[in-house]
């Protein structure tokens, strides 16, 4: 995969760079990244920049470049992961009527 070149010595992953390269081969346009964030496109280069991501941008990321960077995460980290072993289920009764609406946002980009 392509986080092999960007593990450090230490097996500390540098997400920014992670994305960046993942960016870099997507063909994607900065100003269309930051736009689909909903971001300015300084904070694209600020995220690049970046040693850890949150969970939320990390998936939101992996959405719009069409990358598991959270798969990428657990096999740099030596955690175990099968998308398979994902396994969880929520009912729509779970969701306030605000994260119903974020997830109608995440959804649509």
């Amino acid at each position: 995969m392509v986080y092999d070149k960007l593990v450090m010595q230490e097996r500390e992953v540098h997400i920014g760079k992670l994305v960046k390269s993942v960016f870099d081969e997507s063909g994607m346009s900065v100003a269309e990244l930051a736009r689909r964030l909903h971001c300015e496109r300084t904070n694209v280069y600020t995220i690049f920049r970046r040693s850890s991501v949150d969970v939320e941008l990390l998936s939101r990321l992996s959405k719009i470049l069409k990358h598991n960077f959270l798969a990428d995460a657990m096999q740099l980290y030596g955690l175990p992961y099968s998308h398979t072993q994902v396994n969880f289920s929520l009912s729509l009764e779970d969701f306030s009527a605000e994260k119903m609406e974020r997830l109608k946002e995440l959804l649509s980009d």
